[in-house]
């Protein structure tokens, strides 16, 4: 895992407002400096951000976007496609009538959407209202397939309208993709390590619902019109199609999609992957299969993090190495994750505490509750799920991430004077900083006796 700085070593918490033009190196200096960037800018200049997409699917002006080109790894194997603010001095001389122009601006809807700028929960299993491992009795998936039987079974239900998850091709290659029928979810069965920004999907929702709000006497193109249009009614009904949708995620796109739904409702479902970390496609593709594994990426099967291994199948074979083999290898902003369940999530979905075949369910919400109890087709096991593994592996990542969020949300939310509404709800719900825990081992006792002085016989 990614090494930490040292006690002694200050951490980076962010920038003043009066040295933010200098966060975009690539985008230039800002046109407005006494307005101040939204402070996502700060969480893109240090990579702490995730590449959720929930920034770029609420903006109006789709100012900021992740990142979608190619990304360069041969020189930081960390590095992945992250989130990129336009500002007004990416568009100095370009002529509006020709070109489109949207740089930011500073509206602060991103603020209110970022997982990092929310800060992660200190406890991540008290919200669980039960647990119970099962698996689908008519899907063939990894570890039970649950999430597909959960999202095939609403789908013909039409408890939800559509679904938006991540599929792969043959070569690993994953895209996010939008399901509307039943039979297309079995097209995202697996797991896969390697990242999506799978919220910026909700833009295309979003967006639907700004368009059916528009005047009909009004062009896309903000032109007057002499005639309405006619189109207003069939983006009406699109919107209604699409009204109540099911996320699936990592802790980060879960995160994300939670508070964009407490700005915007239209996610009905989030269900939440167990996560302990994810990959550029680059670096999975020139590094980790081909160097790391020894294997070729078009004969892998399934890939797992499983008991402390990175594991990958083929259709030849079965290799695995220690996780820490990879680990270091995983996108920067992995590493700043405090959050392997998915804390945020209505339903979280793993396979760590259950046997194999068989999938690890909590329920956190009421609502996850309500959905579950329509699901059909899933078999549930007697065996209650072992807690104390998957707390185990939620200490372990919390340990090898560990860096001053506290200290950095404290700092950036107050930089405001006074803090904009949303950052006093910030301010005011950052827990208290952490209690070292000491554990002295029996050598360390004895050293510790042997250092102290002998009290003098009276």
């Amino acid at each position: 895992m990614e090494a930490k700085p040292d006690s002694s070593t200050p951490i980076c918490r962010g920038i003043l407002k009066s040295n933010q033009t200098q966060v975009l190196t690539r985008l230039g200096n800002m046109c407005a400096p006494d307005v101040g960037l939204p402070k996502i800018a700060d969480v893109g200049e240090f990579n702490y951000c995730s590449s959720c997409g929930t920034c770029e699917a609420i903006c109006p002006m789709n100012a900021p976007v992740v990142r979608r080109e190619p990304v360069d790894v041969s020189k930081e194997k960390n590095n992945y496609k992250k989130m990129e603010l336009k500002t007004e001095v990416l568009f100095q001389g370009v002529n509006p009538f020709k070109t489109e122009v949207n740089p930011c601006v500073q509206c602060y809807a991103c603020e209110r959407v970022c997982p990092i700028l929310d800060g992660f929960p200190v406890d991540e299993f008290n919200n669980i209202r039960y647990m119970k491992a099962g698996k689908s009795k008519t899907l063939h998936g990894q570890d039970g397939a649950v999430v597909s039987q959960i999202l095939k079974s609403l789908l013909e239900q039409g408890e939800i309208d559509c679904a938006v998850g991540v599929v792969r091709n043959d070569k690993w290659s994953t895209k996010i993709f939008t399901f509307t029928k039943p039979e297309d979810v079995v097209k995202a069965s697996g797991t896969k390590y390697t990242y999506q920004p799978v919220v910026t999907t909700m833009r295309d929702i979003h967006r639907a619902y700004i368009d059916s709000a528009e005047s009909p006497l009004l062009s896309p193109d903000g032109a007057m019109r002499e005639e309405p249009r006619t189109y207003i009614e069939p983006i009406k009904n699109i919107l209604k199609k699409y009204k109540k949708v099911a996320l699936v995620g990592v802790p980060c796109q879960v995160h994300g999609a939670s508070l964009f739904r407490e700005n915007f409702n239209r996610i009905e479902l989030i269900i939440g992957l167990i996560c302990m970390e994810s990959f550029s496609e680059e670096i999975m593709f020139s590094e980790v299969i081909p160097k790391v594994m020894g294997v070729d990426i078009r004969d892998v099967v399934k890939m797992n993090f499983h008991k402390g291994k990175f594991i990958v199948e083929t259709t030849k074979e079965t290799k695995e190495v220690p996780i820490k083999d990879v680990a270091p290898m995983a996108r920067h902003g992995c590493h700043f994750c405090q959050d392997y369940t998915s804390y945020y999530a209505d339903i979280s979905v793993g396979s760590v505490g259950s046997d194999d075949g068989w999938s690890t369910i909590f329920v956190r919400t009421e609502k996850g509750d309500q959905y579950l109890n329509k699901v059909r087709d899933i078999e549930y096991s007697d065996k209650p799920i072992v807690l104390d593994m998957v707390k185990k592996l939620a200490a372990m990542k919390h340990k090898n991430n560990r860096w001053d969020w506290r200290g950095f949300m404290k700092e950036i939310w107050s930089r405001d004077i006074p803090p904009r509404p949303w950052g006093r709800e910030r301010l005011e719900k950052i827990p208290p900083p952490e209690v070292e825990k000491v554990e002295k081992t029996e050598k360390g006792d004895k050293a510790e006796k042997a250092a102290k002085p002998a009290q003098p016989k009276e």
